[in-house]
């Protein structure tokens, strides 16, 4: 008798541990998204590839024709239509040995000078006087606009690289 009780005790530990394997089998394979996996390369894919630019193989563009362009900031409540000048100079990769410095300057001088521009009114329409005022915010916004411009210069590519690389800002908050 007592050895019917032990081979009981020991089929019942083997079925609990069968179910088990089979409720954590079950899971992986409901919860194995394979999407996951490619979904992270294509991330990667989206990254922006970069390179060490010489400056003989960049290319400057000025935006608004290299004029000064006021810019109304947003109201704080403090100041009566808070105004920013300002001037905006862009340095681009031409490529190793300038090859791509026609398609380049078509790129920024002709299909997105406008979205470029606007770009730069966008990010000060957001910004109010104080905030204009600091340096910090400048160096803030050169960084910010270069990744804005490479954006939109990008937007319609499967390959993303970065033509972007220098943004020369003056700015005069009144």
């Amino acid at each position: 008798m007592e050895g019917k009780s032990i081979y009981t005790i020991l089929l019942s530990i083997i079925a609990v541990l069968s179910l088990a394997l089979a409720v954590i089998i079950i899971f992986l394979f409901i919860s194995f998204n394979p999407n996951q996996q490619t979904s992270g390369k294509a991330q990667l894919d989206n990254s922006i590839s970069e390179r060490v630019v010489p400056d003989d193989e960049m290319i400057e563009f000025k935006l608004f024709n290299g004029e000064e362009r006021i810019f109304a900031l947003k109201d704080d409540g403090e100041n009566q239509n808070p105004l920013v000048m300002v001037s905006v100079s862009i340095k681009c990769d031409a490529g190793a040995r300038r090859r791509k410095e026609k398609e380049i300057t078509n790129l920024v001088s002709v299909l997105y000078q406008t979205e470029l521009e606007q770009a730069v009114g966008d990010y000060f329409a957001d910004m109010s006087l104080a905030e204009a005022k600091e340096l910090e915010t400048r160096y803030k916004a050169r960084d910010d606009l270069i990744e804005i411009f490479n954006e939109i210069l990008n937007e319609n590519k499967p390959n993303k690289q970065k033509i972007v690389y220098r943004v020369t800002l003056q700015m005069l908050p009144q």
